[in-house]
C-alpha cells in the first residue's frame, strides 16, 4: 500500500521517503524537453530566473562539471509548482587550495578533513552536489509554486523529487549532499518543512539590496539623500574614476574581447573562498544574444585597455547586479570597484527599479552605498557518513562572517 506523504505523521515521514506523495511529477534532463506551456504558467508566481529563455542559456553554455534537471509538479493534473536543479561535480582540492591561504580554525579544520579524504586518490575523487537553486545568483531561484497548493505540501513534494533525482543519479555516481538554496526569512516558515526529511538549515552571507526611493529620479537625488560625509566620499570616488570610460557591449563586442573579459572575470572569481563552478567563455555573449536589452554588459576602459566590466539583468521591478571583472592593479588608484557599485545604482535609478540586488560578498562595502542585508537560509542533507564529515566544515565555512553595517542615509 502506498501512503501519500502528506498523510504520514511527521516523525515517520523521512523514514518513508520512498513512498509516493499526493503529487505527480514530470522530470526532464534538458530544458528543450520541458513542457513550456505548463512551466510558463508557474513562472509568473516566482523568479524571472526560472524563465526558460534564461535557463536555456545556462544549459547550452554550462560548465563541464554541471548538469541540469527540471521538474513540473502536478496536483490533480494541474501544474502547481516547478523546480530547477543542478548536479555539480567538483574536485575536493578546490576547497583545500583556498584553505591554504587562510588561518582561522574553521578553515584549518576543513583543510585537515579534506587532506585525509584526498589521500584516497585526488585524480579519481569528485564530490557530487545536487543543488536546487541557482549556483550563480543569490536568492530564491530554484523552486516556486502557485496559490493552488499549500506551500508546506509543495516542499513535501520537492523532497520527493529530490529523492527520485538522487536515485536516478546513482548510475553516474552517488550524490554526496543535497543543497536547497536560498530562502529569505518570509519563506523560511514553509521551507522549514524540509527539516522533517533530515535536512539541516544554516545561514549564508546575506543578499545585499538597495531599496530605490521613488523620489530618486537621478543619481543626484540619491546623493542628496545621503549624509554629507558619504556624499563627500561618493564624489571623491567618482572623481578618482573620471579617467575611466565605459561602453555597453553587444554580443559581438563581448565575443571580440572574450580573452580579456575572462581574464578579468577570473581575477575576481579566483578570489572566492569556495567556487562551485566557473563560467564558460561563451556565457556572456550568449546571454546577451538571448536576453538582448534585458542583459547589460558594460566594459570599463583606461585609455585603450579594458580594465573591468560589470553585467546586470534588467528585470520588471529590479536590477540584478551579476558578474563583474576587475584589474586589481588599478583598482585602488581609480576606485574601480566603488565606481562599479555607483554605476549599478545609476542604472537602477534610470530604469525606475524598486530594488538593486547586489548579491553576496563585500557586505560592508555595499552597505556604504546604502545596501541592506537580507538574511538567506539554506537547507542541506548529507547522503552518507563520509559526506557528512566533508560537508559539516563546509557549512561552517559558508556561515556569514562578521562585518559592520553602515547607513549612508540622512536620519529621518
Amino acid at each position: 500500500m502506498i501512503i501519500p506523504c502528506n498523510k504520514i505523521p511527521n516523525k515517520k515521514r523521512s523514514s518513508l521517503r520512498k513512498q509516493a506523495s499526493d503529487f505527480a511529477f514530470a522530470l526532464y534532463d534538458s530544458v528543450a524537453m520541458v513542457n513550456a506551456e505548463h512551466w510558463n504558467k508557474i513562472v509568473k508566481s516566482g523568479s524571472e530566473f526560472l524563465e526558460l529563455d534564461y535557463l536555456r542559456v545556462l544549459e547550452n553554455n554550462n560548465p563541464p562539471n554541471m548538469r541540469f534537471h527540471y521538474s513540473i509538479i502536478y496536483k490533480d493534473t494541474t501544474p502547481v509548482a516547478i523546480a530547477y536543479f543542478q548536479v555539480i561535480d567538483f574536485k575536493a582540492e578546490g576547497w583545500g587550495s583556498q584553505v591554504d591561504k587562510k588561518e582561522d580554525e574553521t578553515e584549518k579544520c576543513l583543510h585537515a578533513v579534506l587532506k585525509q579524504y584526498l589521500k584516497r586518490g585526488v585524480d579519481r575523487l569528485n564530490i557530487r552536489l545536487l543543488l536546487c537553486g541557482n549556483a550563480f545568483i543569490s536568492g530564491e531561484h530554484g523552486f516556486t509554486c502557485t496559490s493552488a497548493v499549500d506551500k508546506k505540501e509543495a516542499f513535501d513534494a520537492l523532497a520527493d523529487i529530490i529523492y527520485r533525482i538522487s536515485r536516478a543519479e546513482k548510475l553516474r555516481g552517488k550524490i554526496a549532499a543535497v543543497l536547497v538554496k536560498d530562502f529569505y526569512q518570509t519563506s523560511v516558515e514553509n521551507a522549514i518543512e524540509l527539516k522533517e526529511f533530515k535536512y539541516h538549515d544554516f545561514e549564508v552571507e546575506p543578499n545585499m539590496i538597495i531599496h530605490i526611493s521613488g523620489d530618486w529620479k537621478t543619481f543626484d537625488d540619491y546623493l542628496a539623500a545621503i549624509s554629507k560625509k558619504y556624499r563627500t566620499r561618493a564624489r571623491s570616488i567618482i572623481k578618482k574614476g573620471a579617467a575611466l570610460t565605459t561602453k555597453d557591449f553587444s554580443a559581438a563586442d563581448i565575443s571580440g574581447n572574450a580573452e580579456q573579459i575572462m581574464k578579468l572575470y577570473n581575477n575576481v572569481h579566483l578570489k572566492a573562498h569556495f567556487r562551485l563552478a566557473t563560467l564558460s567563455a561563451n556565457y556572456f555573449s550568449e546571454m546577451k544574444k538571448e536576453m538582448k536589452e534585458r542583459f547589460v554588459f558594460t566594459a570599463y576602459y583606461l585609455e585603450e585597455k579594458i580594465v573591468g566590466f560589470r553585467s546586470s539583468f534588467i528585470l520588471q521591478k529590479e536590477v540584478e547586479a551579476h558578474f563583474i571583472g576587475l584589474d586589481y592593479s588599478i583598482n585602488k588608484e581609480y576606485e574601480l570597484y566603488q565606481n562599479v557599485l555607483y554605476d549599478y545604482l545609476k542604472e537602477a535609478i534610470s530604469h525606475h527599479a524598486k530594488e538593486l540586488q547586489l548579491g553576496r560578498t563585500a557586505s560592508e562595502i555595499k552597505s556604504n552605498v546604502g545596501a541592506q542585508a537580507h538574511e538567506l537560509t539554506c537547507y542541506i542533507r548529507h547522503r552518507n557518513p563520509i559526506s557528512n564529515r566533508i560537508i559539516k566544515p563546509f557549512i561552517d565555512y559558508l556561515k556569514p562572517s562578521e562585518w559592520i553595517p553602515r547607513n549612508p542615509f540622512k536620519e529621518a
